[in-house]
């Protein structure tokens, strides 16, 4: 176990760009991503297919770290909502979205 901060994240709570603090193994113990690895959208959707759920992340450090969590936090939800008006303030699709962001956010902080 790396003895760095981290935490535990639901898969579909880890966005791209998060620094893995642990190896990700399979059931039978290939490792599949050692740690330290930057995760990407295309490393996060393999291991969705590969049936992980849980990911033990490196907690952001710093302030710029966090920053930059948070942006990629947005851009993958906006990927997600992509086909909802998010523009309009009144939008059913912008509250969930909003409410969907401040509930991941509180993952990263």
């Amino acid at each position: 176990m790396n003895t760095e901060a981290s935490i535990s994240l639901a898969l579909d709570g880890v966005v791209p760009g998060t620094r893995l603090a642990e190896d990700v193994r399979a059931g039978d113990g290939q490792v599949l991503l050692t740690a330290g690895t930057v995760l990407t959208e295309a490393a996060l959707e393999k291991l969705a297919a590969r049936g992980i759920a849980t990911l033990a992340v490196a907690r952001p450090c710093d302030e710029v770290e966090l920053q930059a969590a948070r942006e990629a936090l947005e851009l993958r939800l906006r990927q997600l909502f992509r086909h909802c008006d998010l523009e309009h303030p009144d939008a059913a699709a912008r509250q969930l979205f909003e409410a969907v962001l401040a509930h991941r956010l509180e993952d990263i902080r």
